[in-house]
């Protein structure tokens, strides 16, 4: 009897301990997660103070999980900002969709002996900082009696909408065309006292002597003194682009005769391959070179059978870039034009394209580490910057302390304090994303 009674008393216990486990359980595991659903919240409210911060701009924050599939953070992600060069991502994300190995430089015909010619826009031909010229190399094999160059059905304007119309001057806006040729610029070299300028075409046109650097907004005259030249970049301006002038640097360089032709539909002929794509696109991107990005969107537009920058982006809109939240408004492929405007969201998407597009091997190889200096052990951030006066804006990825990607974009407009501020502020704002997430 006695036996029985222990028993009992240890059944019941038994049982007692497993309806408190069933109990307390859910309790625990409900309570651990309220926890950190608190500590999520308590570090988005003190980022979202971070940003509130920023002195005298407005600004944008979006930070998306790439594996989870979800937003961490939303401040103001839905207004728009001026992209500036953040709009090379949207650039990127057009080629990359195009799964290239080569540029396409040209499509060909060879009929009787003529050569008839159908550039599409690469800028790398003959281009000072591409030492490997396959597309040269290419067309000057196919030489006969006469090359015959057919432009485009319609015009590419030289500029792009809502481009600063007095910048036509400086290294960074240089002239877009459907035949890009030695970089559409002018290159001023000093050695031993010695100028060089290339192509050689122009040597008779600058004056090292002058007072200040300047061209005419006209004419293919160049005021370029020796005193202004720099030993490691920008020793070039751009020349002002005509058909006339694209025949007479052929001319110049090709041991053929040149006509210029009537305008041709795209599609017809062979195609003549340029260099890799892969270096090209990283140039663009890490040197936010605006003539390359100008010119791949173009290139990218040919090859896709567009007559029209117009009617290329509407498609682009309306198809690789379908799924974004917001109307994308698009004007340019470099990110020059005041006209663009995007969403912090909408950058947001385009590098989950991106993402789910290429390995992320390359995209570390295409992204410019942006924190790497001394001061922050192991890279942390790839992604591209955009400046224009007054406005930057940084959107990439970010691989947090627990090893997740992250997708971010940081845009603020508007300020007026030192470019610097803004910087130290932003690289404040993602370290503590870095370390939160």
């Amino acid at each position: 009897m006695i036996k029985k009674l222990k028993s009992l008393k240890q059944s019941n216990k038994r049982t007692t301990l497993f309806f408190v486990k069933i109990i307390l359980l859910p309790l625990l595991f409900s309570s651990c997660q309220l926890i950190q659903k608190s500590s999520l919240k308590s570090n988005v409210k003190s980022i979202s103070n971070e940003v509130a911060n920023l002195p005298k701009s407005f600004t944008g924050l979006s930070v998306y999980d790439l594996d989870q599939n979800k937003y961490l953070i939303k401040i103001n992600d839905d207004h728009y900002f001026t992209p500036a060069s953040n709009t090379k991502i949207l650039t990127l994300a057009a080629y990359l969709n195009l799964h290239l190995t080569n540029i396409p430089s040209f499509y060909y015909q060879k009929i009787e002996n003529q050569l008839h010619l159908i550039p599409l826009g690469d800028p790398t031909f003959l281009h000072p900082e591409f030492k490997e010229q396959p597309g040269y190399t290419s067309l000057t094999s196919l030489l006969s009696d006469s090359l015959i160059l057919h432009p485009p059905l319609h015009p590419i304007t030289h500029y792009g909408p809502g481009w600063s119309w007095d910048d036509y001057n400086y290294y960074f806006q240089l002239e877009r065309s459907w035949m890009p040729i030695f970089g559409n610029r002018v290159n001023v070299q000093s050695t031993l006292d010695e100028i060089t300028i290339s192509p050689s075409f122009f040597a008779p046109f600058v004056n090292v002597d002058a007072d200040k650097k300047y061209r005419d907004p006209d004419y293919n005259i160049f005021n370029y003194p020796i005193e202004s030249l720099s030993e490691d970049k920008n020793n070039y301006v751009p020349f002002k682009v005509n058909n006339e002038l694209i025949k007479k640097l052929l001319i110049d360089t090709l041991p053929t005769n040149v006509i210029l032709g009537l305008p041709e539909a795209l599609g017809k002929g062979t195609l003549i391959q340029g260099p890799l794509v892969t270096p090209i696109l990283k140039k663009m991107m890490f040197k936010s070179d605006n003539f390359l990005a100008e010119q791949l969107l173009i290139n990218a537009q040919r090859v896709q059978g567009y007559e029209t920058q117009k009617t290329y982006l509407t498609y682009l809109k309306s198809s690789l870039f379908a799924s974004l939240p917001d109307p994308l408004i698009w004007v340019d492929g470099s990110g020059l034009s005041v006209y663009n405007m995007n969403t912090p969201r909408n950058l947001v998407k385009a590098l989950e394209i991106i993402f789910h597009m290429i390995t992320w091997d390359e995209i570390i190889e295409l992204f410019p580490d942006k924190f790497s200096d001394e001061n922050i052990n192991n890279s942390f951030v790839y992604a591209k910057t955009g400046t224009l006066r007054h406005n930057q804006a940084l959107s990439g990825y970010l691989i947090t302390q627990s090893g997740r990607k992250l997708a971010f974009s940081f845009m603020c407009n508007h300020y007026t304090v030192p470019p610097s501020k803004i910087r130290a502020e932003t690289e404040k704002i993602l370290l503590h994303i870095r370390d939160a997430y």
